[in-house]
C-alpha cells in the first residue's frame, strides 16, 4: 500500500510538472471565449495607409454541430464594398507547442498563401488557415463588392492542402449602427479545420490579420494586436504572433433531442389537462 501511494503521488506530481512545463512553453492568450463571443480590436491601428480597409474593428465567432461562423467587421468609417482590394485572413493552431505546423519564414512565410504572416513556435507553429477575399467586383466605387469569397487549408506532412474554395455566396452585410457596409460572415464547415479536435469543450487558438493581395505582404492590422504591430511598418515584414485568442467550441443540441424534449413537453402538458 505504502509504494502504491508513493507511486500514486510521484504520478500526480509528474503530471503538475509537466503541465507547468507545457505551460511556461505556450504562447499568451489575449481573449478567450465560446459561441457567440465577440473578439475585439481598437479601431485606428491598422498600418500602411490611413485606409480603413485595412483597420479590423472586431470579429465575432460562433458554431453549430457543424460549421463555423466567424465575422470579421473593418473599422465603421469604412466601406468594405469599395475602398479597395484587401484580403482577411484566420491563422490557427492548435496551442500545443508539439502541434507540428508551419513556423517557416523563409519559402512560404508560415502560411499557404505566402503572406508574411506566422504564429510563433511556442503554440506549435500554424495548424490551420483561413483566407478571405472579395468577390463580384474590383472593390472600386465603379465596381464594388458584392459578396466574400474564401478558402481553407490544412498543414500536414511540411505541405498545406486545400480543403476548400468558396468563390463567392458569402454576401457583405452591415453594422446595425450604420448604413456603411463593412462586415462579412464566413460560414466554415467544422469539418474543414482537420488538424483540430473540434468537439464540444476543444479549443483552438487563432489570430485574424488583414493583409494585402500579393505573396510577401505582411499583415497591416491584428485583431489580437492592440495597437500598430510593427513600430516602423515596413510592408514585407514578417509579422510572427506570440500572442493570439482563443476558442471553445460549444455544444449544440441535436436536433433530435430538441424534438424529443418538445414532444416530452406537449406529451406532459396533455397528461396533466386529461387528469384534470
Amino acid at each position: 500500500m505504502k509504494i502504491g501511494n508513493k507511486s500514486k503521488s510521484f504520478a500526480i506530481g509528474l503530471g503538475v510538472t509537466l503541465f507547468a512545463v507545457y505551460s511556461a512553453t505556450c504562447g499568451t492568450i489575449f481573449q478567450s471565449g465560446g459561441s457567440g463571443t465577440t473578439y475585439t480590436d481598437v479601431t485606428g491601428d491598422g498600418q500602411g495607409s490611413s485606409n480603413k480597409g485595412r483597420d479590423i474593428s472586431y470579429a465575432t465567432i460562433a458554431n453549430d454541430a457543424n460549421n463555423l461562423y466567424i465575422t470579421i467587421a473593418l473599422n465603421p468609417a469604412g466601406n468594405i464594398e469599395t475602398q479597395g482590394n484587401f484580403n482577411y485572413v484566420m491563422a490557427i493552431t492548435s496551442g500545443n507547442p508539439s502541434a507540428g505546423g508551419d513556423t517557416s519564414a523563409s519559402a512560404d512565410f508560415g502560411n499557404p498563401w505566402s503572406r508574411a504572416i506566422s504564429i510563433d513556435s511556442s503554440f506549435g507553429g500554424m495548424t490551420d488557415w483561413i483566407g478571405a477575399y472579395g468577390a463580384g467586383g474590383s472593390g472600386s466605387a465603379s465596381s464594388p463588392f458584392t459578396s466574400f469569397g474564401f478558402n481553407d487549408w490544412v498543414y500536414s506532412s511540411g505541405a498545406w492542402t486545400q480543403v476548400e474554395n468558396v468563390a463567392s455566396g458569402e454576401p457583405i452585410s452591415m453594422q446595425p449602427s450604420t448604413s456603411t457596409p463593412n462586415q462579412f460572415t464566413l460560414t466554415v464547415p467544422l469539418s474543414d479545420l482537420s488538424n483540430l479536435n473540434l468537439t464540444p469543450g476543444s479549443t483552438f487558438d487563432f489570430d485574424i490579420d488583414s493583409t494585402g493581395t500579393s505573396a510577401g505582404q505582411t499583415a497591416y492590422d491584428s485583431l489580437v494586436v492592440q495597437g500598430p504591430i510593427q513600430a516602423t511598418f515596413s510592408s514585407t515584414a514578417q509579422f510572427n504572433a506570440t500572442v493570439l485568442d482563443r476558442y471553445t467550441i460549444t455544444a449544440v443540441p441535436e436536433p433530435t433531442a430538441l424534438t424529443l424534449a418538445g414532444l416530452s413537453g406537449l406529451s406532459l402538458m396533455l397528461f396533466r389537462r386529461q387528469r384534470n
